[in-house]
């Protein structure tokens, strides 16, 4: 058994671990997790089932005996701790857990991907911290590179036109906040699409081939630091000649 250590996503959807196999097993042991919780470690492509993982598969748990006092209720036939704590990946999720990677069950949550099959969820427009702190430089990260330019765009031309109207510092202060909440507000709904987008193109490229679909996505998406920093770097040297340029 390999010792890498395993993630996995608890009743809420949230990342646990790292924690070795052993314990992960005494977990499913113990009824904390079920055959059908989502684990992943490095150099999975994506988050899997626990019952899917050969390394991880135990036998299934055996069934409660019944009470021997003919007066008791009856019991269920299987320990209710058994249950699956979630819904397993379907298809479709399958596929944007390719993509998103391994923090797919963070997103997996915001996106109510459960609720709405197709993943057209009401939270997909939920609050995005990392956008609200990061805006153009969490765009860059999760390799969303239009969506990146577009905003690094439209902040070059607010701050034209804050330096061609003096504005003052006060004024630059509320349009900075105004950006980075309006980046907050629509973060997780532009990731959403632009996993959507990615997804469309991955089918249309390997149409009725789901394994190379999702190598197609895990390529496609995921996190990429090296953006950040030449997104950084350009936008110092953008910042730069404007100053320049502007300067009077």
């Amino acid at each position: 058994m390999s010792d890498t250590p395993w993630y996995y996503a608890d009743h809420q959807q949230q990342r646990q671990g790292p924690l070795p196999a052993v314990q992960l097993q005494h977990l499913l042991g113990q009824g904390q997790i079920t055959a059908d919780t989502l684990v992943w470690r490095q150099g999975m492509p994506q988050w899997e089932p626990l019952h899917s993982v050969a390394e991880l598969a135990m036998t299934a748990p055996t069934p409660v005996e019944p009470s021997q006092d003919p007066y008791a209720a009856p019991a269920s036939a299987v320990d209710a701790r058994a249950m699956p704590a979630h819904a397993p990946l379907v298809d479709e999720q399958q596929a944007y857990a390719a993509f998103v990677g391994s923090n797919f069950p963070v997103y997996r949550r915001k996106w109510r991907l459960d609720l709405a099959p197709h993943g057209q969820a009401a939270s997909a427009t939920a609050w995005s911290w990392p956008a609200f702190l990061f805006g153009a430089f969490w765009m860059l990260y999760r390799r969303m590179y239009a969506q990146a330019a577009m905003w690094i765009g439209a902040l070059t031309v607010l701050s034209i036109l804050e330096t061609l109207a003096g504005a003052s510092d006060s004024v630059s202060l509320v349009v900075t906040v105004a950006t980075s909440v309006a980046a907050g507000s629509v973060g997780n709904y532009l990731y959403l699409r632009h996993a959507q987008r990615m997804i469309a193109l991955a089918q249309a490229r390997h149409p009725g081939d789901a394994t190379a679909q999702h190598a197609a996505l895990a390529g496609l998406g995921g996190t990429r630091w090296s953006a950040v920093f030449v997104g950084m770097a350009i936008y110092v040297v953008l910042i730069g000649a404007l100053t320049f340029l502007l300067d009077p």
